[in-house]
């Protein structure tokens, strides 16, 4: 016997569930608001969320739903990394163990006087082999620019190198615009698991071209007040990555095809440049030279190893293809992974044949003038 719901009751169920929604995700729907852009939508979403959030509080659901959070976490069905790694410190101080105290960062570059122009080409300063029977450890870092194209050509390129181990220390969707979005001083080091990289590469800023809050004003992308608090955001994260001692290289974000995007990250990229120049340990990559054309602007396709024509980059106009990252990971294992110079193959010297001079007599000069052959005599009349 077939049951038919009429409209009303489908509406009720769906009116039933969204209330249940605001009762039980309060705070989630206030989290919801502060990562919308800023504009008019966030100004109304967050005050209106969180006063909902604080009417409920006393009721005691919000505790329902970080419980059941929390649950997700220590059972390894939570992809936050920072709340995995909360769980894990709150477990370890009911079992006695101390936690050690993090080490201050030193941040260098704050207050750096910027460039005017980032370098059209630059070099990467050569890394020591790595030693007999060890391992470098690198941390792929950063934003969607990292995890779509250039993180799986990286790991598809060390997959069977027993010299690197690569980590994954990125998330699509993120930046260091909006910290009240996404805090990398809290979720880095719940990616590293503990993991003390040797190298880091970092690849961000695809999402920062945007205005944010702080001390609630809004500073609108590209004003001096953003360009200096962002440019404190890069050193501080530039400090994080690099504690430790590991070497950072901060790959540039490569020319775009929308113009005013581009521009956008042309500002993003003067303001990194200018940070990690100043940071020993430190480098900052242009990724254009290799996927832009000779003017360093935007380009669609380009030439593989093989002579044929690919495409470098997606269909979005921002992140790399598979061929296009590839032009980038190569440069960069080979970076990362140097041939020591005793392991290196012997250069075969070309074969030269061995050639005899030729004779070149020298002509004789006799006191008429007369020049004959070496050797020869000189005939009578």
């Amino acid at each position: 016997m077939r049951v038919h719901n009429s409209l009303g009751q489908v509406m009720g169920t769906m009116a039933a569930f969204a209330v249940a929604a605001c009762l039980l995700e309060a705070d989630g729907l206030a989290h919801w608001a502060t990562h919308l852009e800023i504009g008019p939508l966030r100004m109304v979403a967050v005050p209106a969320t969180e006063a909902w959030s604080r009417f409920l509080k006393p009721t005691g659901l919000f505790v329902l739903r970080e419980n059941a959070l929390d649950t997700l976490a220590r059972t390894g069905w939570s992809d936050d990394a920072a709340r995995v790694a909360a769980v894990a410190d709150a477990g370890k101080k009911m079992t006695g163990e101390v936690a050690k105290e993090a080490t201050p960062l030193v941040i260098v570059g704050a207050d750096a006087e910027l460039a005017s122009q980032t370098p059209r080409v630059t070099e990467l300063k050569p890394l020591a082999a790595v030693e007999t029977g060890k391992t470098r450890v690198v941390a792929l870092a950063g934003d969607s620019m990292m995890a779509v194209g250039l993180s799986p050509e990286l790991l598809r390129e060390t997959a069977e190198n027993p010299r690197l181990r690569l980590l994954k220390a990125f998330r699509s969707g993120t930046g260091l615009a909006r910290p009240e979005v996404f805090d990398w001083s809290k979720e880095y080091p719940a990616l590293l698991g503990g993991e003390k990289p040797d190298v880091v590469l970092v690849a961000m800023g695809a999402n920062d071209g945007q205005g944010f809050v702080v001390d609630g004003k809004v500073l609108a992308f590209g004003s001096e007040e953003w360009k200096r608090v962002y440019e404190q955001r890069v050193a501080a994260y530039l400090a994080m990555v690099r504690a430790g001692g590991a070497q950072v290289v901060w790959i540039g974000l490569p020319p775009m095809r929308s113009e005013s995007y581009d521009e956008k990250m042309a500002v993003i990229n003067q303001i990194a440049y200018s940070v990690v120049r100043t940071v020993p340990g430190a480098e900052w990559w242009n990724s254009g030279a290799l996927v832009g054309d000779d003017a360093g602007h935007y380009r669609e396709f380009g030439e593989n190893s093989k002579g044929g024509t690919v495409k470098l980059r997606q269909g979005d106009g921002i992140h790399l293809s598979d061929e296009g990252a590839a032009l980038l990971s190569r440069v960069l294992v080979r970076w990362m992974d140097p041939v020591p110079v005793a392991a290196a193959a012997p250069i075969a010297q070309p074969a030269v044949a061995v050639v005899k001079p030729a004779v070149v007599e020298r002509p004789v000069v006799k006191a008429r003038g007369e020049r004959v052959a070496k050797g020869k005599k000189r005939r009578g009349r």
